[in-house]
């Protein structure tokens, strides 16, 4: 009798905590901040007293024109949304076969009801197109066969029917029309995964296109041509090599033409010419041992830049001169960072084991 009472008792308190939607441990999922990034707590009620504290988080994405509405991409459970800035969650029917990988999330800055997704159903490589906000999905893209996936897109802000998207495989593709057709545009040499995308937001016909961890592309013609970025001989003491190598990741500014930058295996770079020349911007991490996942500049200030660095998000108020580390109590790693456009002082951070 006393061990079905404690049966019973555990039971309910399990159906009372929750369940979590996929993967083990409760250190993952989203985390918030609305202090400007000093402190953050977990974001990880779902619907039907569920939990993403265990979901492996890929991909961030907020409506711009509402930051309340967010989108989150997972390696194993498909795709996330909350209207309610990250308070609750709710896994969106992207599909029926199986769970989707969501790598990259885009938005329709125009009409924020459409919505992009980088896919992968099964080990098939898609670009998932929302006209509804997430609620209804179709193929805009599929890979002809199994074991190609595409892991990056960007839409023109200015232009947002114009679409480029990147594959493992090396393959960059364009489109002119929302989706409904696409071109091939680039190949990587060497099929260099094309694993980040960005747009320079006051001039679109540059875009920039992270090599995981080989390099980075630039056009400057919305995708006439494609050039290999280097890097500047040396700036002072600082030896600054011949290459951007082991490029991870990437971000524009929103409001200077011509500023980007790249976290690397030299840890953060910065360019104010479109990538003609860079200079090492010091953080608090060692750059040989720990590669920048994420960075984002604050939407409505420029010298705010936040990078996430395995375990730990570095923020800095003055351009990258000095910089606050705030330690996540877990063993994944930041892999995504997203601001609310309409109030940066909240900000999402995505985890993923590694």
């Amino acid at each position: 009798m006393k061990v079905t009472k404690l049966f019973i008792l555990l039971l309910v308190a399990v159906a009372v905590s929750g369940c979590s939607l996929a993967g083990g441990g409760a250190d993952g999922g989203i985390f918030r901040s609305d202090d400007g990034g000093k402190t953050f707590s977990k974001k990880e009620k779902a619907e039907d007293n569920r939990t993403i504290s265990g979901v492996d988080i890929l991909s961030l994405a907020s409506n711009p024109q509402n930051g309340n509405e967010i989108y989150a991409g997972s390696k194993k459970s498909g795709i996330f949304k909350s209207s309610d800035g990250g308070e609750i969650w709710r896994q969106l029917p992207v599909s029926q076969i199986t769970p989707t990988k969501a790598y990259s999330l885009a938005i329709d800055p125009a009409n924020p009801s459409v919505v992009y997704a980088a896919a992968a159903i099964g080990k098939r490589g898609k670009i998932l197109k929302s006209v509804d906000s997430g609620e209804t999905w179709k193929d805009t893209y599929s890979e002809p066969s199994n074991g190609t996936l595409v892991l990056s897109l960007a839409l023109n802000p200015q232009k947002p029917s114009n679409i480029f998207a990147g594959t493992d495989k090396g393959q960059i593709i364009f489109s002119e029309d929302a989706g409904e057709t696409w071109r091939n545009a680039y190949w990587t040499e060497n099929q260099a995964a094309v694993s980040k995308i960005a747009f320079d937001h006051a001039n679109p016909n540059v875009a920039y296109f992270v090599l995981f961890e080989k390099g980075i592309l630039r056009t400057i013609d919305e995708g006439k041509k494609f050039e290999v970025l280097h890097r500047s001989k040396s700036e002072g003491s600082i030896s600054l090599g011949n290459g951007l190598s082991r490029a991870v990741s990437i971000a524009t500014d929103p409001a200077r033409e011509g500023w980007v930058y790249a976290g690397t295996s030299d840890g953060l770079l910065r360019s104010k010419d479109r990538g003609d020349s860079w200079e090492v911007v010091k953080t608090l991490s060692n750059p040989s041992d720990l590669n920048i996942r994420a960075i984002a500049v604050n939407p409505q200030n420029s010298e705010e830049i936040v990078c996430a660095v395995a375990q730990a998000l570095y923020k800095s108020v003055d351009g990258g001169v000095n910089w606050l580390p705030v330690q996540f109590n877990t063993g994944r790693t930041l892999e995504a960072v997203q601001y609310n456009p309409q109030n940066p002082a909240q900000i999402f951070v995505g985890l993923n084991k590694r």
